[in-house]
């Protein structure tokens, strides 16, 4: 199947050259995308709830859904786009360290010079947690010293060294919240509504969730790395189940944290207006407590969704797809971001139900995706889930036995891997192609 494109919720951290893209590929997608497919999409939803089904779901180990591309994304670090801290907040010695430390790090991947950036603030960090036994300004838990280690894990993570990154993320967690809260997350949802506790408090509750959504993913990294190492050093496995039952926890942690607040929020806003209250909220971004964004929470759901999936939980996955799509309103808004973030999440629903054999879902899916594809042609991500959506459709026309339709879609799928550059999608459309035209040249010959 082919490789789904991965939400990019962008919150740089510093400047970064772009890299380009594809020489063509955009251009080649206005001549690519036809007429939209007018056909109506619904949502299908059980009786059991998200939460229900977060609280209630236990670890299982299962095989890995091909097609669902693993993604990082910076949901919760919204206090951390810019920098971590004012620079009038440190120290001179500190405020050099971190200079040097952000020429090596934050500048175009070519220029960065990751060992020497580590250094630089770790160095800074270490003497900041000195000053911060005497000084209550430089606390363990104070934003400019958290956001500090949150810096580090990340070069960690861009440098590879996932051990180090998973030790500093953990160490985040661990200047913010005690044994209690890290093992239960609901023990935050008061704090998080208390309108008498201080904000420091609860924007570090806040910015906890991103750490963890961050934890869960490098977790996730190390555990893919570990399988791939699995056909030469079979004790690998191991290890790899470690970190997926790791990533597993962390990502309930955040969900439970994100869905339990909001349904208190929710329920209390009812109670005030004299409404009964509900099993769960309705996903809606007007509705969303103020302590979280629209940004947040759909990243959180997705990051979560595709890794469910990928680890055989679909009855997971699928609903926070939905919930994530609830809460971008399908692209309603028109405006490009959401429009063609939604086209990604269709292209994930579209392929979990061909893969579960659900080919009317599958159908509306992505005729909806595509839909919201084409009115963004020059979008890298309408691009790509344009690609990923064709190709989907062909196959529910070829499982239905729609030849000429299937053709058509598989094309269309073709033209636009091939101009984008996907080297993967264009030898899967073409072989599916070739299925096509062997198919009927076999039913001519009868």
């Amino acid at each position: 199947m082919l490789r789904r494109t991965g939400l990019r919720f962008h919150t740089s951290r510093c400047m970064r050259a772009l890299r380009p893209r594809a020489a063509g590929a955009m251009p080649l997608l206005h001549a690519t995308i036809g007429t939209v497919l007018n056909h109506g999409s619904s949502q299908q939803r059980g009786k059991t709830t998200l939460s229900d089904l977060i609280q209630e779901s236990s670890w299982r180990t299962m095989g890995l859904i091909v097609g669902l591309a693993f993604i990082t994304s910076g949901a919760g670090y919204v206090g951390y786009v810019t920098f971590f801290g004012a620079s009038t907040i440190y120290p001179k010695e500190e405020r050099k360290l971190l200079r040097e430390a952000g020429m090596a790090y934050c500048c175009a991947p070519e220029n960065q010079d990751l060992p020497k950036a580590i250094e630089c603030y770790t160095k800074a960090l270490s003497n900041l947690d000195k000053l911060g036994e005497e000084d209550p300004t430089h606390a363990r838990n104070a934003f400019h010293i958290t956001g500090l280690v949150a810096r580090i894990a990340e070069v960690y993570t861009e440098m590879g060294n996932l051990d180090k990154a998973i030790e500093m993320y953990m160490d985040f967690l661990q200047r913010i919240l005690d044994e209690g809260t890290m093992n239960d997350p609901k023990q935050l949802v008061g704090e998080l509504l208390d309108k008498d506790l201080t904000t420091n408090r609860q924007h570090n509750i806040r910015l906890t969730l991103g750490c963890a959504n961050k934890l869960a993913e490098v977790y996730e990294m190390r555990s893919a790395r570990s399988k791939r190492r699995i056909a030469v050093l079979p004790s690998a496995a191991k290890s790899s189940s470690a970190d997926t039952e790791a990533a597993n926890r962390w990502y309930q942690w955040c969900l439970q944290l994100v869905t339990l607040t909001y349904l208190k929020d929710y329920n209390a806003s009812l109670v005030e207006q004299g409404k009964p209250t509900v099993r769960e909220p309705p996903f809606d971004p007007d509705t969303l407590p103020k302590c979280f964004s629209t940004e947040e929470v759909a990243s959180l759901f997705y990051n979560a969704a595709t890794f469910f999936t990928r680890n055989g939980q679909p009855y997971l996955g699928a609903p926070l797809l939905m919930r994530a799509l609830d809460l971008l309103r399908h692209g309603a808004d028109g405006k490009e971001e959401n429009v063609c973030r939604s086209s990604i999440i269709l292209s994930h629903l579209a392929n979990a139900a061909v893969e579960s054999g659900n080919l009317s879902a599958a159908e509306k899916w992505a005729i909806e995706g595509l839909r919201l594809a084409k009115k963004f042609r020059e979008n890298a991500d309408c691009l790509s889930s344009f690609v990923a959506l064709a190709y989907d459709l062909g196959v529910v026309y070829e499982a239905a036995g729609m030849q000429d339709s299937a053709r058509v879609q598989y094309r269309h799928a073709n033209v636009v891997a091939r101009a984008a550059g996907d080297s993967e999608a264009e030898r899967l459309t073409t072989a599916a192609l070739d299925r096509i035209s062997a198919a009927s040249l076999s039913d001519s010959k009868k």
